[in-house]
């Protein structure tokens, strides 16, 4: 592993604006010509929600790829992510038994795969990049290989896999402990809201405070629920905790 290498980039994270911008540059200088970021603020939502809305992401694939897949059912029948939930600790986009690993395919899974290769998504790699302490996957990343034949990818891999993994990791750590809410969405009265139930009060003392009435508040609690993909607030309230967007 460059480990001088992922120093650098630990910082140009921390440092910068948009970090999708330097993460992107590190990825093209190691071979990628596309990645798909995404995490869940639980492991549960993975087995509960379908995948698009389970998480949340980030991606630099073609629109030509959301467009032919959809937007509304993304990831839904995505048979890497799948193998990913279910404990998988790398899956190769063109493993050695493709037919082996198409044949086990559900047919919407085969159509998307089908789909994605004819867009020339052949060589890459779904990872792992953070889980919770079960071990259940929280946060994932996909890499689209610029490799245009089998032997050259699966060196390449085996050369820069461990510093793509490694570097994956710094990107969802940067993500998920300072921009979680650039995916989540929370607005500032829905921030407070939760931040004041975090706290301990009451919906009453809430609404005494931001000087609004019981009818706005659970205004912005259902909202915000929404947002955060929680059937109740106080999951609501624990999957901000959890995402660092609240503290108590």
């Amino acid at each position: 592993m460059r480990q001088y290498e992922l120093v650098g980039l630990a910082e140009l994270l921390r440092a910068a604006e948009n970090p999708y911008e330097i993460f992107d540059r590190f990825l093209r200088d190691h071979g990628g010509v596309g990645w798909f970021y995404g995490f869940a603020a639980m492991p549960s939502d993975l087995l509960t929600l379908p995948y698009t809305r389970a998480l949340y992401f980030h991606h630099t694939y073609p629109e030509d790829w959301v467009q032919a897949v959809g937007a509304g059912t993304l990831l839904d029948h995505d048979a890497s992510l799948e193998l990913l939930v279910n404990g998988a600790a790398e899956v190769q986009w063109e493993p050695p038994d493709l037919a082996g690993w198409m044949a086990q395919m559900r047919p919407e899974q085969r159509a998307q795969f089908e789909i994605e290769r004819d867009l020339g998504m052949r060589f890459g790699v779904s990872l792992p990049i953070s889980a919770d302490p079960a071990g259940r996957v929280v946060a994932g990343l996909g890499v689209w290989h610029g490799a245009t034949a089998a032997p050259a990818y699966r060196r390449d891999w085996e050369a820069q896999g461990a510093t793509i993994r490694a570097a994956g990791r710094l990107l969802d750590a940067r993500v998920r402990r300072d921009r979680a809410n650039d995916f989540v969405g929370l607005t500032p009265r829905e921030l407070d809201c939760l931040s004041y139930l975090a706290a301990g009060l009451r919906p009453a003392e809430i609404c005494f405070r931001l000087g609004i009435s019981e009818k706005t508040f659970e205004k912005h609690i259902a909202r915000a629920k929404d947002r955060l993909r929680a059937r109740t607030r106080d999951q609501a309230v624990a999957k901000a905790l959890i995402l660092n967007i609240v503290t108590p």
